[in-house]
């Protein structure tokens, strides 16, 4: 039986069909999905048709300790658009008696602000398309209906920055002020989405052309549960309903951070992938370390530091250490930096900083960093600290002799590291 279409999701990508359309076909949510192209080149749209609306999902990886493999035929999606080639179709949508939620994952590059003139066609930006769409949807019920928006993108208060940016289009486009009210009071919720999605996997030999993989971790973090409130739950896929800023924090510092320290360390000691790095005792154990100490001071369940082990040492992803060395210097500045408090995060900090030799190993950063990091190493090789010293000051913005004192002795340190296996 079909249910009525109750979201619209605009972005029909890997990781919305891996993240949130298997979580609401599993949880069994009594609503089908309209599913929008986000881009003008997408092929997503042809080819969901092409299936009858199904694809498969295989969640493949550990979970407490257990190797899982398991594949689900989604076929919550009822309907498909491309705005692009049919605009009055997605604008009719606009009169949906049912809709109740629009859901979005157009990649961090997609909530942005242009300042266009009113579209009369499609327009590349999300926001422009929501904000003349929720204009169609208040006009048609005369703002006695209101719709939830519900972005997946991962930036910082996507829901807020994309509401900012709905409101500003209103005044541009000298939209009435009674629709401006009206799209203030709507609810934009904040979300945090957590679940690696590697999407078609090499070796897959069926038929289905949207096949995804992903690993069987799920974390759905919202702000405002209201739009939720008759879902159902599962431990297998939790939402939850909080402030996101602490999930936001232990995300950054022990997923992230961990990624940034396994890049040095893979540089270090010649490895390529997470989980190559971390099958190191001695590595493992200084990550284990510094994990230890952020859960600590900043009292984060210790659950979530497990779950993060267990997914780096995923059998099926093989996770490249060169992808995570890009723009490495602002990855130490937001993952680790922060924290540097304590012995073991001026050690992390140290380790960091000797991996960003650009005359010892490949370091991916602009030619202007990368002159900048040959500087100051070198005259730290020939005893002269102060380069060094303005260099963690500025970027890291912590105690720079205490990066230091570890930096002096950063050979003996990771000789403990190495000897520790």
């Amino acid at each position: 039986m079909k249910h009525p279409i109750k979201i619209m999701q605009i972005g029909d990508g890997n990781f919305i069909r891996g993240f949130f359309d298997l979580a609401v076909e599993k949880l069994q949510v009594p609503c089908s999905i309209v599913s929008v192209a986000a881009t003008a080149r997408g092929k997503t749209v042809k080819l969901l048709e092409e299936q009858q609306l199904q694809f498969t999902v295989m969640e493949r990886g550990l979970k407490n300790g257990e190797v899982v493999e398991e594949e689900t035929t989604v076929k919550i999606i009822q309907d498909t658009i491309h705005p692009y080639e049919n605009w009055p179709t997605f604008l009719q949508y606009a009169q949906s008696e049912t809709l109740e939620m629009i859901v979005s994952n157009t990649t961090e590059a997609g909530i942005y602000y242009e300042n266009i003139p009113y579209p009369t066609a499609c327009p590349t930006s999300y926001a422009a398309k929501l904000t003349v769409f929720l204009e169609q949807y208040y006009k048609h019920f005369q703002g006695e209906k209101q719709v939830a928006i519900v972005p997946l993108e991962l930036i910082e208060q996507n829901g807020s920055t994309l509401k900012t940016i709905c409101l500003q289009h209103a005044k541009d486009w000298k939209l009435p002020t009674a629709f401006n009210d009206w799209l203030a009071t709507l609810t934009f919720c904040n979300t945090l989405v957590d679940r690696i999605v590697t999407g078609y996997p090499q070796d897959y030999q069926g038929e289905d052309a949207l096949y995804t993989v992903c690993e069987p971790y799920f974390l759905f973090v919202i702000d405002q549960k209201e739009p939720f409130k008759h879902w159902p739950t599962s431990h297998d896929f939790p939402f939850v309903f909080d402030d996101l800023d602490m999930y936001r924090k232990r995300k950054v510092a022990i997923l992230n951070g961990s990624h940034i320290l396994l890049s040095a360390f893979g540089k270090i000691f010649n490895y390529k992938t997470v989980r190559e790095a971390f099958s190191h005792a001695g590595v493992r154990a200084f990550i284990e370390k510094i994990t230890n100490d952020f859960t600590q001071r900043f009292q984060v369940d210790e659950h979530y530091q497990q779950d993060v082990f267990e997914r780096f040492l995923n059998p099926f992803i093989e996770h490249q250490l060169y992808d995570i060395q890009l723009n490495e210097l602002s990855k130490w500045q937001t993952r680790i930096a922060p924290y540097a408090e304590t012995e073991i995060y001026y050690q992390a900090l140290s380790i960091g900083i000797y991996a960003m030799n650009p005359t010892r190993f490949s370091v991916r950063e602009s030619d202007q960093i990368i002159e900048k990091l040959t500087e100051i190493h070198n005259y730290f090789e020939q005893g002269q600290s102060e380069p060094m010293q303005q260099f963690i000051e500025q970027y890291f913005q912590c105690d720079a002799a205490e990066v230091i004192q570890q930096l002096s002795t950063i050979t003996s340190l990771l000789e403990a590291i190495a000897c520790d296996n």
